[in-house]
Parts: C-alpha cells; sequence; structure tokens
C-alpha cells in the first residue's frame, strides 16, 4: 500500500474573489471619489445661478480652488513617489 499525502489546501476560490475585488476598490477609491465630487460640485455651480448669479460666480471660484488644490496635491504625491532622476 502507498501513501498518498493529502493536497495542499488552497485558499476557497470565494476568498480569492472577495480580496481581489477589495483590493481593486482600495485602487479605485480616490479618482471615483475625485470624479463624483466634482460631478456634485458642478450640479451645485448649476443650482448656485439658478438661484443668484454672484452665487454661481462664487460657486465657480470655489470649484477652480478645490480643482487647483487637488491638481497641486496629486502633483506633489507623483513627485514623492517618483523623484525626478537627473
Amino acid at each position: 500500500m502507498r501513501y498518498h499525502p493529502p493536497p495542499p489546501s488552497e485558499p476557497n476560490g470565494c476568498i480569492q474573489t472577495l480580496v481581489i475585488t477589495w483590493m481593486i476598490f482600495q485602487i479605485l477609491f480616490l479618482p471615483l471619489a475625485m470624479i463624483m465630487g466634482m460631478l456634485i460640485a458642478v450640479m451645485l455651480m448649476f443650482f448656485a445661478f439658478s438661484e443668484n448669479p454672484l452665487l454661481g460666480l462664487a460657486a465657480i471660484v470655489i470649484i477652480g480652488l478645490l480643482f487647483y488644490v487637488i491638481v497641486k496635491w496629486e502633483q506633489g504625491r507623483v513627485e514623492r513617489e517618483h523623484p525626478p532622476e537627473f
């Protein structure tokens, strides 16, 4: 009689799927949050213009400043992760 060792146990397929899904959500969370934030900002801008033109202009200025801050933050993050090579 031969000895057959038990096959190595592998993680369940459902657990692997959940881990992969969680990793994808972690990767896409920030870009999706930025996109949703900009969509909400544009909707608020249209609402502000419907109430008062000066309120709409203020909304444009605030949205522009938020966009500028996000771009500078992302630029700094990229420069920290990938410093320029000389």
